[in-house]
């Protein structure tokens, strides 16, 4: 059972929940298929290891400076987790006890912040997993691979060292003969061979591994979610930014849709990607629907007026056949909306879905905030904490595995031109069913957010003040 501290949390967020109206179980949140309770997995956890009654964490970054994802995530772990359903901080469920940070620099806010909650930084990635002794001595680890001074590849992806990372993580587990939960945030690795490499070690370890990015737990507006075993003929996914850049999210956002349908998943067998007046022309022959695109472009808040076609000068596609028969396609559409929302805050959105499900069109937007908050990782970092406490995957390991392998065989279909058909590491057969979320159910309002919850008192210098 759950010391004190911890089920006064669960209550504690449950009650702030209560004051949202029109909202049933926990007002706010769904949690995954099984619309179940969120914190019904606190009940069932194993022996803690920290006085204080929490899981100790090993926190692990490239870079740790404002707005990168160790702030706008790890912050939150440090420090709680901002509410936006009644303007709270919920108390962090787990202790970080060491950091590692690979690039120390003059913007760094993670040694401070790191040294404010009594966290060691330690010099190595070994030595903050066994706090500077010989074994594995944390319940769990947390890592962004994101940011950081790298080079890029001949095929114009940032050579982030997830792979190396990992590795030298999973070499503390194996010597130890131990495994604890691992978040690593968003893509495996930038190439398909690292990526499979991670997916095999960590099986071949049994590490629970938590994969992924912020999309799955936002909000959708309006919120959908195809129920277990829907029958899809084809999905889009649309979203601002590049390929190496964000075309991880946007392939996200189609797979976590996609890996619903009736069946479940069954792998992909091509990847093929356009750009430019051929991605318009494949959208004319209707080898991608019109249609889908434009009810995607919908739902997009904020639009510049205008045809697609107008606004976006240089459009990319990768289509994506799956070996189901069922098709999909990322689209990286610049132009889309306007730079500065009404409250001077940048304008994140651009990120929406649309799919012929059941013989209906069915479309959402997935919501970013722009805020210092960044309170759309709030949901993220709630399972997070779950996964920490529990061990037990939220979503399945295997989409972390598709969307990595994906967004990479479109760059090097881009780059080398013509449908790469040689994908035998993604024909791989998973469900959705069984696993369990935490996201908000109603849209938060980015305009009526209150910017002075975050960051906490006492730490203004993560706003630069």
């Amino acid at each position: 059972m759950k010391l004190g501290k911890s089920n006064r949390r669960r209550d504690f967020i449950k009650k702030s929940a209560m004051a949202v109206a029109g909202l049933t179980l926990v007002p706010g949140l769904s949690f995954g298929s099984k619309g179940n309770d969120p914190f019904i997995l606190e009940e069932a956890t194993g022996q803690l290891t920290n006085p204080d009654g929490l899981k100790t964490v090993a926190f692990i970054c490239n870079v740790y400076f404002k707005f990168s994802h160790a702030d706008s995530i790890g912050t939150k772990l440090f420090l709680g987790i901002p509410m936006d359903q009644d303007q709270r901080i919920v108390p962090p469920n787990i202790k970080i006890a060491s950091v590692y940070i690979a690039q120390i620099g003059a913007n760094d806010i993670g040694v401070q912040i790191a040294k404010m909650n009594g966290a060691t930084v330690y010099p190595t990635i070994a030595e903050a997993l066994t706090l500077g002794g010989d074994k594995l001595a944390v319940d769990a680890v947390v890592y962004f691979g994101e940011h950081g001074d790298y080079a890029y590849n001949r095929l114009g992806e940032k050579m982030y060292p997830r792979m190396n990372t990992l590795e030298q993580i999973f070499r503390v587990f194996d010597a130890s003969n131990k495994s604890v939960p691992v978040y690593s945030d968003k893509a495996l690795s930038y190439s398909w061979l690292d990526s499979k490499w991670i997916y095999d070690r960590a099986k071949e370890l049994n590490v629970p591994m938590m994969t992924g990015s912020s999309l799955t737990y936002t909000s959708r507006v309006p919120d959908l979610e195809h129920p277990l075993g829907t029958k899809i003929t084809e999905a889009v996914a649309i979203g601002p930014g590049t390929l190496d850049g964000w075309g991880f999210h946007v392939t996200e956002v189609l797979q976590l849709m996609l890996e619903r349908r009736a069946g479940g998943e069954t792998g992909v067998a091509s990847v093929q990607t356009l750009k430019g007046n051929d991605v318009w022309a494949a959208m004319d022959s209707g080898e991608i629907s019109w249609k889908l695109v434009e009810a995607a472009h919908d739902r997009i808040s904020l639009k510049v007026p205008g045809s697609l076609r107008d606004l976006v000068k240089m459009p990319y596609a990768v289509k994506v056949q799956y070996n189901d028969g069922t098709k999909g396609a990322i689209l990286m559409l610049n132009g889309l909306t306007q730079p500065i929302r009404p409250d001077g805050l940048e304008n994140r959105a651009g990120f929406a879905y649309a799919a012929q499900a059941d013989g209906k069109t069915v479309s959402t937007e997935f919501l970013l905030d722009a805020s210092i908050g960044r309170y759309h990782t709030s949901y993220l970092c709630l399972n997070i904490e779950s996964f920490v406490d529990t061990g037990k995957l939220p979503v399945p390991f295997e989409r972390s595995l598709f969307t990595s392998c994906i967004i990479d065989m479109g760059i090097r279909s881009l780059n080398e031109g013509g449908t790469i058909k040689e994908t035998p590491f993604l024909n791989i057969s998973y469900s959705a069913e069984g696993y369990e979320y935490y996201r908000p159910t109603n849209p938060w309002p980015p305009t009526e957010r209150s910017i002075g919850l975050w960051p906490p008192k006492g730490y203004e210098f993560i706003n630069g003040k």
